[in-house]
């Protein structure tokens, strides 16, 4: 299997300035709830922080630096969260130290703020990829983030009746229109809407048409449907599984069937190429 070498994301950003501009544009990738109107250089008294975002689950602080998350980072963090009065407080660099780790943790137990630290990873691609290191248990999150309660949709397949691949945490009411995992640099969903639901795979980078071309030569068109949709920041596929969605709840067993049996053909192809 050709595995992509990891690269440092100084070889892909000039300044960590620029990370942040990128990731301010691409918060969702760090799945730590739903944000936007995201600032970068956030006024905060004398100081700055990198990003400050608001949206449904409150106010976000992230900070970000290149290689190895340092204590001067990580003390900023804390300042900025608690003088913005975030919900959400998130690190992300290339890798922690253990003190740190635990430290993170005890903060989760004993705050009403969301902490996090994220690392952050790149292949020889210039894709990234976003991996919770540290994040709050689910039962000691603050209650106004389920107010709205979880999924019922997605339940079954989070709990496990359907396989290990797609399991996981429960997903919120807010957020249930997909459930992700990522694969070889490629982030992969399961999608529903009102009256449809897909499979999907998004690609990122500099180069990311010709990553999807790539990949898309795992699937001929002779033995699956799809469909192309690129903007500056992203490259799309979208494999379409049945014209029912979530209005059509009579029909969410088999809706789950398909959408489970066709991500995890997906992603075993990509999972067993050298592409």
């Amino acid at each position: 299997m050709n595995l992509q070498q990891r690269i440092p994301l100084s070889d892909i950003y000039k300044r960590e300035e620029d990370f942040s501009a990128d990731l301010a544009d691409n918060l969702d990738a760090l799945s730590v709830g739903s944000f936007e109107d995201a600032e970068i250089e956030s006024n905060v008294g004398t100081r700055r922080a990198d990003i400050v975002a608001v949206g449904e689950d409150g106010t976000l602080v992230v900070e970000n630096q290149f290689g190895k998350a340092d204590w001067d980072h990580w003390g900023r963090l804390e300042a900025y969260a608690r003088l913005k009065e975030a919900d959400v407080a998130v690190l992300v660099a290339e890798d922690f130290e253990d003190l740190m780790i635990v430290t993170c943790r005890l903060r989760d137990e004993d705050s009403t703020i969301d902490w996090y630290l994220i690392q952050a990873q790149a292949n020889s691609h210039k894709e990234l990829s976003f991996h919770h290191v540290v994040g709050p248990a689910i039962d000691i999150q603050i209650e106004k983030r389920v107010e709205g309660g979880y999924s019922e949709f997605w339940a079954p397949i989070r709990n496990g009746e359907f396989g290990e691949l797609f399991a996981g945490k429960p997903v919120l009411i807010h957020n249930e229109g997909w459930i992700s995992k990522g694969i070889r640099g490629v982030n992969m969903s399961l999608n529903i809407l009102k009256h449809s639901c897909s499979v999907r795979l998004n690609f990122t980078g500099e180069n990311k048409v010709e990553r999807r071309d790539e990949i898309m030569q795992l699937f001929p068109e002779a033995d699956y449907k799809y469909e192309y949709r690129v903007s500056p920041k992203e490259a799309n596929v979208i494999f379409p599984a049945l014209d029912k969605g979530k209005k059509d709840p009579e029909h969410w067993p088999e809706i789950r069937e398909k959408l489970v049996a066709m991500g995890t053909d997906i992603y075993n192809k990509i999972n067993e190429s050298e592409a």
